[in-house]
């Protein structure tokens, strides 16, 4: 085992105390320290593990690898209860041979077919009329996808002749763009890496697609005219800003492309409109960033429509002639409703089709031309998720749905219901379930979902997405999951892993904590830049509220949360250490302050909007309060953590959460031996992609929270 003495340069073998496993001490790893004092704003800081920064340093890779043996020698009293959960996990995954449903494009339905053993399902197409299936993409046949693989865009031409795609078998979200020719089967373009968005113009062979910043930084900056027959490309937009993003889309009608400078996890700043039968003219810009609003633009009929929030934060409808679609033109279609969150609008020829949301609990309502409100369709469900269209499932990738239809397509999966897929006919109002995934030994009667409230500090009432096996005893243990960042909505989805918590007797709960977007724009601004220890005080009033319901043992709370919603907990638990009985920080933005300061980070700048820029003065000060790595101390014990990382992670570094580890471990008594440390070598932020490794690191994490609690109860 590799120990520090903090007078080197180098790992030494440092004899120390360590925790008795057995008749086995073990003794958690600490790497050398190296002393580097910053002075900003009068402020001194000292950081020890700047070092670890340094990939190709032999020093890092082995402290990674001390920490992943300690991890696992640790746990191995857990390896009988890890194989259980690994057995469970792996038996619910779906059978009976369906997939979810083919898409349209052109006159092609495109789907996904899994074959025997076969990592991965390939995607297939075959005429609407009738005929013999094509084989169009397997990525098994692509190097690299049997360790990881995941799937960017796959996008067909309108007619059919090409279709673009694009993977990641690495998992740092650099995705290689390729276009293939289904006349010959080959790949007649590629080349690209970090390309993001994309959309195909009507005439077939001219494709658009956004590409990243060639470093660390991961804005899309550019916006690229492919032609495909030519094999000719260029940059058609660039842009200057990096708080902002460059997106490209296709409106539902086809006829036109709309190119979206964006916020983070906003609509767009601006927009600019080209027809998508004339790709090489000139793009018109119709919404100008000056006016501080946030945009969704689409086409319907003879008209732009726009999804923006002008006139407060729950957004309206307005529409405009095309040829002049200035504010002044602006005509109200869908007022602003307060309490009532005007979420996405779908269009169909004849209706659109509107997803709202009054408190948590979504709803899908159609109008025609005159605004005239026609079917309502709600969920039976107090919280879920719920989505609009079909989509090939890849990061870029888009949701779609006939346009020249009466007939919506929409998803919904939540805490008891698995995805199910239903086919709603808006003319003759009636629906079909077109797909639900089976999942083996599955009964969702001996399940319940609810939501509740807890008043925060200031008296807000902050909703909690909760679920329990109904035969549960209360009060008991509970997980709590939080996000709180961007503005970003989490709604209950069903995971079969899950279940394996529940049926212990483990209750799962989303806290909706101001920071994310469930309630609106005000929601999420709430508890941003001064305000952003609202987020973590609203986590710590769920919990206290669900004692004083009945629902959970003062002793049986475990938080977790993942990238920032990682930070959210460390943050959180360093406030009230004493309130949780564990932490599950998974690949956590464990170092705010540091990353706000160095501006070549993954999003650093954008994200100067959610926690203040630590540039300045009064900004630096209230990061710096609630920063969880430069509030560590020895005396503040905290809560036993399991924190993870990924080697390739592009969003998380991998130097983020491993000096938190580090620096954690230097200021605690013994080295924080109830501190769990493990680093990814395969897969980037979101874990493996398929096989083996995916049961495993759920029941990791699973078996490990199981263990404190148990500890606790006894």
């Amino acid at each position: 085992m590799l120990f520090a003495d903090c007078r080197s340069k180098s790992l030494l073998l440092v004899p120390r105390e360590g925790r008795v496993m057995g008749d086995k001490c073990l003794q958690p790893p600490l790497p050398r320290a190296e002393r580097r004092i910053r002075v900003l704003h009068d402020d001194v800081t000292i950081d020890r593990y700047r070092w670890l920064r340094d990939r190709e340093n032999p020093d890092v890779r082995a402290y990674l690898e001390a920490e992943n043996s300690y991890a696992e020698q640790a746990t191995a009293h857990l390896k009988g209860l890890k194989a259980e959960l690994i057995a469970e996990i792996e038996g619910r995954q779906p059978c009976g041979g369906a997939a979810p449903p083919a898409f349209q494009v052109g006159s092609f339905q495109y789907y996904q077919r899994h074959e025997g053993r076969l990592s991965h399902p390939a995607w297939w197409r075959q005429p609407v009329t009738g005929g013999s299936a094509e084989l169009v993409l397997d990525p098994n046949a692509l190097p690299g996808t049997e360790v990881f693989y995941r799937l960017g865009v796959f996008e067909p031409s309108d007619d059919g002749r090409y279709v673009a795609f694009s993977f990641d078998v690495i998992g740092d979200e650099n995705y290689e763009l390729r276009v293939r020719d289904m006349e010959t089967g080959r790949d007649v373009w590629q080349g690209s890496k970090r390309a993001a968005m994309v959309a195909w113009a009507a005439d077939g062979h001219t494709l658009f697609f956004t590409r990243e910043w060639p470093d660390l930084r991961r804005q899309r900056h550019e916006l690229i005219r492919l032609d495909v027959t030519a094999g000719d490309s260029e940059v058609v937009f660039e842009e200057g800003d990096e708080r902002l993003n460059v997106e490209i889309r296709r409106s539902a009608s086809g006829a036109w492309l709309f190119l979206d400078v964006k916020c983070v996890h906003r609509g767009a700043v601006e927009v600019w409109c080209l027809p998508a039968d004339q790709p090489g003219v000139g793009w018109r810009r119709i919404v100008t960033r000056d006016s501080g609003r946030h945009v969704v633009a689409e086409h319907w009929q003879d008209k732009f429509l726009f999804h923006v929030d002008d006139a407060g934060p729950y957004y309206r409808l307005v529409r405009a002639p095309i040829d002049d679609p200035s504010p002044s033109g602006w005509e109200e279609v869908v007022p602003h409703r307060a309490g009532v969150l005007l979420e996405e609008v779908h269009v169909l020829e004849q209706q659109l089709v509107l997803l709202e949301r009054e408190g948590l609990r979504p709803r899908l309502v159609s109008r025609n031309g005159s605004g005239r409100v026609g079917i309502t369709i709600v969920p039976d469900e107090p919280s879920c998720t719920l989505k609009v269209g079909l989509s090939a499932g890849g990061r870029h990738s888009v949701a779609r749905h006939p346009f020249r239809s009466s007939k919506l397509t929409y998803s919904v999966s939540s805490f008891v219901t698995p995805d199910t897929f239903v086919e709603h006919d808006l003319a003759h109002e009636c629906s079909a379930v077109l797909y639900q995934a089976r999942v083996p030994g599955y009964d969702a009667a001996q399940y319940v979902a609810t939501v509740v409230v807890a008043e925060a500090e200031d008296g807000v009432q902050v909703p909690i997405s909760l679920v329990s096996r109904r035969s549960r005893t209360s009060p008991g243990p509970v997980l709590l999951n939080v996000y709180g960042c961007y503005g970003v909505s989490r709604w209950p989805s069903f995971m079969s892993a899950r279940l394996s918590m529940l049926d212990r007797g483990v209750a799962f709960a989303i806290v909706h904590v101001r920071g994310g977007g469930e309630l609106g724009r005000r929601w999420h601004e709430a508890a941003t830049r001064d305000l952003k220890r609202t987020t973590y005080t609203d986590l710590i009033s769920a919990a206290e509220g669900l004692v004083e319901r009945g629902v959970a043992t003062r002793n049986g709370i475990v938080i977790e949360g993942e990238s920032a919603g990682g930070g959210t907990v460390l943050a959180t638990a360093a406030l009230r250490p004493d309130l949780f009985r564990a932490v599950l920080a998974e690949v956590p933005l464990a170092d705010i302050l540091d990353t706000e300061l160095d501006l070549t980070m993954p999003y650093a700048l954008p994200e100067t909007a959610e926690y203040g820029d630590p540039h300045i003065a009064h900004e630096y000060r209230y990061l710096r309060g609630y920063d969880p790595y430069y509030n560590l101390s020895a005396d503040r014990p905290l809560p036993p953590t399991y924190v993870d990382n990924a080697v390739d992670d592009s969003q998380v570094l991998y130097y983020q959460p491993a000096r938190y580890v580090a620096q954690r471990r230097s200021c605690a008594a013994g080295h924080d031996p109830k501190l769990i440390f493990r680093t990814r070598t395969v897969g980037g932020h979101s874990g493996a992609s398929h096989g083996h490794g995916v049961a495993e690191e759920a029941a990791f994490r699973m078996a490990w929270a199981l263990d404190q609690l148990r500890r606790s109860s006894s």
